[in-house]
């Protein structure tokens, strides 16, 4: 912090009446109330020590059923499971756990013979695994020439894709539009491989238009790379604007009437002047893209790639939606027969976000939900477990893919930026200035009685994004530190961030007219800008007859103490700029991002420098800065937003620069598709290794607003897209995610605590601050922070927090930064063992839901056959009931296998000191936790081994150790008798029913369509529950997954078994009601249709597969003619006898005339022999040459033609080469071949 300004100078005392203007100065002012080092320094629960990185998740296929868990000797299964035997209500169910498993290896099935397996480590969500696809009914082989798929040009992964595809795309959904298909594939897969391969079998069957919409222009030729990396031809036309200029007076040329139209998003919402400069009207692009389809009779393919950017789209409220979005719905409604593909890693960070995904079918005419409205209420209601179910069954249907490359090379870790003395000194003036900022403002707008009536919207918003540029600031020593030991280590660094702060860098040039001396401070440019625009000076004394203004000298005065300070606080400079410098300077470092100069530091000072002196396109500068990284001459990469789409930063086996990739998070972004977009620059298919991503985080409690803030988007994308909430980028960002239903409760919770004077409840004060602090002093200090974050009411009489805040976790994270840095901690401290509180409660109570949950047994079987159930529903996917029995007891081998694998001074085997129901003693055995000296895990003979940790005092309490002979008998005694019995004894009032207990139980699971059932299924149990006295664990209806004895998977919802039949009841009454209600709104709206027209169903299609088209088919694979392939000669082949046949299959071809050199027309075959060769056979396909019909003028021989040119010799028209009168047509041919060939 710079000298001439210390805490106690802010101005607390800046409210009307108690300052005059000549009391603002420095020097003069009192000590305010908010003065720092009340509260000593706290760190987080959990924080690590400064530079101290730990794993951040288990690599994939480390956890998988059957491994030992890392760290554990063999034999020793990992401790998960939450069951806990000492509470019956608990453990009817049996052991389950939330999955470990977050991805597993992709197997494809066959798709084709001859098909190729993909390259690279292909994984899938875990969840997604289990389910099978649909069965194959696409005839993919008649259309795909054999070379594509025995070469390996498309991968059986890749056909996989294409099929499906194509096989849902012969589906027209009952509202009369054809159903889409989306591909979710990440990195790795070959997302523009597949598109090219359905594009190519609908070419082939006869569909030769089709439109692929991208984000870029630039992106096309990567487009026509994947075209012609199946051998395939087709024209790939760039957007309306080549449509533009090929348009002649008669309209398109033949060859721009069909083909592939490359278009951006942006050409989509544009529009073009329509009949030259001298018409004033206008044509859409939107237009003149339905026109060239040919409008509602088009049906090809419609390709969104990365389709994420049409996420905001608001059915019914189309004003409130993006113009890329709502062109993109239009088009699809304007092409109802078009084969709609939705392709994007991203495509899902929020269920809203899938309002434009229509073709889906997942709502409207015949689905289970009529609008999108019913659609994302239903699944916001039940949270995240539905969103999970959704992935689920968009697959089951077919109606999605999503697979992904291995995150098994790349490594996570958190590295921990912890603030120094001096930053915190910093920080906590930054807090005191914007605190007396609010009250001045305040005061000022009291006085002035004017102000933007969003003033304190943007206060808030102008303070959140100070703050994060403050957190960003503080990190740079720590991103230098881990930059420089990665360069030492001999890795190369990415520097990923969102922000570049070019708008207050171009601020300050303006205001000081170009003349910078310095780096410039993002944050200060955020508070300067704040107060000179929007901070009242002027008082309106305007009356109807005159208008008046006024200077209000007070609120000037505060204006101008307020700016001075701003130079005073020793604020952070653009940290962009200074990790540039410190790294060695733009000759070191590739700065990919979106602003056009930048501060560098020079002989002669640090100067402004465009980043672009020539004028280029910021676009192609990135592309060298690539180009340069990848070439090994720059190692440090800095990533922005506007460079996180379509650049490849990884470790390419192809490229020069074969370090290892250390990918720095700098700044998350608050978008979860922009946060998977970005790590996946550094993380892609052929690459020699994997990165090492490193998160940089601060002590500071309230930086976890924007770890929550993408944490959250983040689960939402890998629960809709992966059908696993953790799946989303490869890390577990969970830990991060504040705003959940237990993180509102934990909220709610600790406001009333505050505001009612007590702790929280299952909160301990001790464990909140390092030195002792009465209840008193505490709550006090948080309630003056809750003041201080504008969260109270003070109207009342007494203070509590605003209704509409109690719930709002975003809010509270985004207030606290506002804090200084003791007080943000404690109370984010105080937030969180309040949110730990309610989440413990919700595990007690069987509540709590984590996600997919696996059933953990040593033997689980089927009962019966499944049966096929809620046949009324008429889903597309069909609902099984699946009985199983699960036996999850310990056998006395596999608890002797247990204790020998610990040693520990109190593990062995004990015995209960009172018996249980039956008269028996149990038995349990005892392991001690690794790395505690006081918690065991407990396994017993019924249960198997329980997921509740046993305290040492709880254990020697109830039982006492014993020897392994005595404790033999009893075990097995207790494993057989729990077989069938349940632990409340003979006189237990449900009788044989009861399971709670038992070893062996019965578990029933309702797999595949369930979510359209969700509503009835949920009344169903909420209606019986109490007369069929069900357990807490029996009404909690769950998505598990369970491993068979066979080693097959299956996941379903665990549901009662008594009331499978009352739900089918249940919902053939409900679809009864459902089409008594549509024959009465259509008698009532068309009286003269026929009842049987009324009262049928709305049931999809099934079309019949296109036949191939073999001209179509010839076209696609021929490559387009040119001079070279006319005159390419072909190779002679032996005969059976063993000699030559001369075979001159140009002379065949040469019936055209070709311009040699625009002035002669030559013809190189004589009229005999492209007779004869016509006569003998037509023009193999190979060839790739249209047969032209025969001319009717006389067709001279070579030789007659030169001779024609002149009488005396004969040249050649390449070389200019002299032929003897006497030379022949054949020599000459040759001739002419090799010169063409050599050109």
């Amino acid at each position: 912090m710079e000298p001439g300004i210390t805490h106690e100078m802010i101005p607390a005392m800046m409210t009307p009446g108690k300052m005059t203007p000549g009391m603002m100065t420095p020097g003069k002012m009192t000590p305010g109330m908010m003065t720092p080092g009340k509260i000593p320094g706290m760190a987080t629960p959990g924080i690590m020590t400064p530079g101290m990185m730990v794993p951040y998740m288990v690599t994939p296929g480390m956890l998988t059923p059957g491994s030992p868990t890392p760290g554990l000797a063999p034999g020793i299964q990992p401790d998960i499971s939450i069951a806990n035997i000492d509470d019956p209500e608990r453990t009817a169910t049996g052991e389950e756990s939330t999955s470990k498993e977050v991805f597993a290896v992709y197997k494809s099935p066959p798709i084709l013979p001859g098909a190729k397996p993909h390259p690279g480590d292909i994984v899938e969500a875990a969840s997604l695994a289990d389910l099978p696809s649909p069965s194959p009914t696409y005839n993919l082989q008649d259309s795909l020439p054999s070379e594509i798929i025995t070469s390996g040009k498309l991968s059986n992964l890749q056909l996989e894709g294409i099929l499906y595809a194509c096989q849902k795309h012969q589906t027209i959904l009952p509202s009369g539009y054809r159903a889409g298909f989306f591909i979710g594939d990440a990195a790795g897969v070959g997302k523009g491989r597949q598109i090219a391969g359905i594009i190519l079998d609908n070419y082939i069957r006869g569909r030769t238009k089709h439109i692929w919409f991208s984000i870029s222009s630039d992106l096309k030729v990567d487009a026509q790379r994947d075209l012609s990396d199946l051998g395939c031809y087709l024209k790939v036309i760039e957007g309306c604007k080549q449509l533009d200029k090929e348009t002649r007076v008669f309209g398109l040329p033949a060859d721009f009437k069909e083909g592939v139209i490359f278009s951006t998003y942006a050409t989509l919402v544009s529009s073009v002047q329509k009949g030259g400069a001298i018409s004033s009207s206008k044509q859409s692009r939107l237009d003149q893209l339905i026109k060239w389809c040919g409008n509602d009779s088009f049906d090809g393919c419609l390709i969104f790639d990365e389709c994420h950017k049409a996420k905001h789209f608001v059915p019914g409220k189309e004003k409130n939606s993006t113009k890329v979005a709502l062109a993109v719905a239009s088009i699809q409604r304007l092409l109802p027969k078009a084969r709609v593909v939705y392709c994007s890693a991203t495509g899902v960070s929020d269920v809203k976000n899938m309002a434009f995904m229509e073709r889906l079918g997942l709502w409207g005419d015949g689905a289970a939900f009529k609008t999108f409205g019913q659609f994302i209420d239903a699944i916001n209601r039940r949270g995240l477990g539905i969103a999970e179910l959704l992935a689920m069954e968009m697959k089951s249907s077919g109606r999605y893919l999503s697979r992904g490359l291995s995150f098994k090379q790349a490594e996570f870790c958190m590295v921990e930026s912890v603030l120094s003395e001096d930053q915190v000194k910093m920080y906590n003036t930054a807090v005191h200035v914007w605190n007396e900022l609010r009250r001045s403002l305040q005061s000022a707008l009291d006085r002035t009685n004017t102000g933007n009536p969003k003033i304190w919207s943007l206060y808030w918003s102008a303070h959140q994004r100070f703050f994060k540029q403050i957190c960003m600031g503080v990190k740079v020593p720590t991103i230098l530190k881990e930059a420089n030991k990665a360069l030492d280590d001999g890795c190369c660094v990415v520097i990923g961030l969102q922000t570049t702060g070019e708008a207050s860098l171009e601020s300050e040039l303006q205001r000081k007219d170009s003349q910078l001396v310095g780096f410039v401070s993002t944050a200060k440019e955020i508070f300067l800008n704040f107060v000179r625009e929007y901070f009242p000076t002027k008082i309106n004394l305007s009356t109807p007859q005159k208008c008046e203004v006024k200077v209000d000298e007070w609120s000037k005065t505060a204006q101008d103490l307020l700016l001075s300070f701003a130079d005073k606080i020793g604020l952070p400079t653009s940290s962009l700029d200074e990790i540039i410098d410190k790294l060695g300077g733009p000759g070191k470092v590739a700065e990919m991002t979106g602003r056009k100069g930048r501060m560098v530091s020079t002989a002669d000072g640090v100067k402004y420098v465009p980043r672009s002196g020539d004028g280029s396109q910021l676009d192609s500068l990135n592309v060298q800065e690539r180009n340069s990284f990848m070439n090994g001459r720059k190692l440090v990469a800095i990533i922005s937003d506007a460079a996180s789409t379509g650049i490849s930063l990884h470790a390419d086996k192809r490229v020069s620069n074969q370090r290892r990739r250390v990918h720095i998070t700098m700044e998350l972004p608050w978008s979860a598709d922009k946060a998977v977009q970005q790590m996946g620059r550094s993380h892609r298919a052929n690459q020699s290794s994997g990165p090492l991503y490193k998160l940089v985080t601060t002590n500071l409690g309230g930086e976890r607003r924007f770890a929550a803030a993408v944490a959250k988007r983040l689960e939402s994308l890998g629960a809709l897209t992966k059908g696993d909430r953790r799946a989303a980028t490869g890390a577990d960002l969970s830990k991060f995610n504040f705003d959940t239903q237990y993180g509102r409760a934990g909220l709610r919770n600790m406001y009333f605590a505050i505001s009612n004077n007590h702790i929280a409840g299952g909160v301990s004060l001790d464990k909140l601050a390092s030195q002792k602090l009465k209840f008193s002093e505490f709550n006090a200090q948080m309630m003056e922070s809750l003041e201080l974050m504008a969260l109270t009411d003070t109207s009342s009489l007494t203070t509590k927090v605003f209704d509409r805040d109690t719930s709002d976790v975003g809010k509270f994270l985004n207030r606290i930064l506002g804090l200084a840095v003791d007080r943000q901690n404690l109370i984010f401290s105080y937030f969180t063992e309040c949110l730990q509180a309610v989440i413990s409660a919700a595990k007690k109570e069987g509540r709590y839901n984590e996600g997919l949950v696996d059933i953990i047994a040593p033997s689980i079987q089927i009962v019966g056959e499944p049966k096929v159930v809620f046949t009324a529903a008429q889903s597309s996917i069909k609902t099984t009931h699946v009985i199983l029995k699960v036996d999850r007891g310990l056998s006395w081998e596999k608890a002797l296998e247990r204790f020998g694998n610990h040693s520990g001074k109190h593990d062995g085997f004990y015995c209960s000191r009172r018996k249980n129901h039956h008269g028996q003693f149990m038995y349990l055995l005892a392991t001690q936790k690794l790395n505690s000296t006081h918690l065991f895990k407990i396994a017993r003979p019924n249960t198997g081994v329980s997921g509740f940790d046993e305290e040492k005092a709880e254990l020697f309490s109830k039982y006492y150790k014993v020897s392994t002979n005595t404790a033999q008998t009893g075990w097995q005694q207790l494993y057989e008798s729990a077989k069938d019995h349940c632990v409340h004894g003979p006189r237990c009032k449900h009788g044989d029913s009861c399971m709670v207990g038992s070893r062996c139980y019965r578990m029933d699971l309702l797999c595949g369509g369930i979510l359209t059932l969700m509503s009835t299924l949920e009344n169903t149990v909420a209606t019986h529950a109490d007369r069929l006295q069900l357990s807490k664990a029996q009404c909690n209806l769950r998505v598990v997954r369970v491993q068979l004895d066979n080693g097959k998977k299956l996941v379903g919802l665990r549901y009662p078994a008594q009331l499978v039949d009352v739900a089918q009841t249940a919902i053939s009454e409900q679809k009864q009601f459902e089409q008594l209600q549509l024959m009465c709104n259509s008698e009532q709206t068309c009286s003269v249709v026929p009842k049987a027209v009324k009262t049928a169903p709305l049931i999809s299609i099934e079309e019949p597969i296109s036949a191939v088209d073999k001209k179509c088919l010839n076209k696609a694979m021929t490559p387009p003619l040119t001079i070279k392939n006319f005159f390419k000669p072909v190779a002679e082949t032996p005969k059976k006898n063993g000699t030559l046949r001369e075979v001159n299959e140009l002379k065949t071809q040469c019936k055209d005339t070709v311009m040699l050199d625009a002035k002669c027309v030559l013809n190189l075959c004589s009229p005999s022999s492209v007779e004869k060769q016509m006569n003998k056979r037509s023009l193999p396909v190979e060839t790739g040459i249209k047969m032209q019909p025969t001319k009717k003028t006389k067709q001279m021989s070579l030789k007659g033609t030169l001779t024609k040119q002149t009488e005396k010799k004969i040249t050649c028209p390449i070389c200019a080469k002299s032929f003897e009168v006497t030379t022949s047509n054949v020599d000459i041919n040759k001739h002419i071949d090799s010169c063409l060939q050599g050109a």
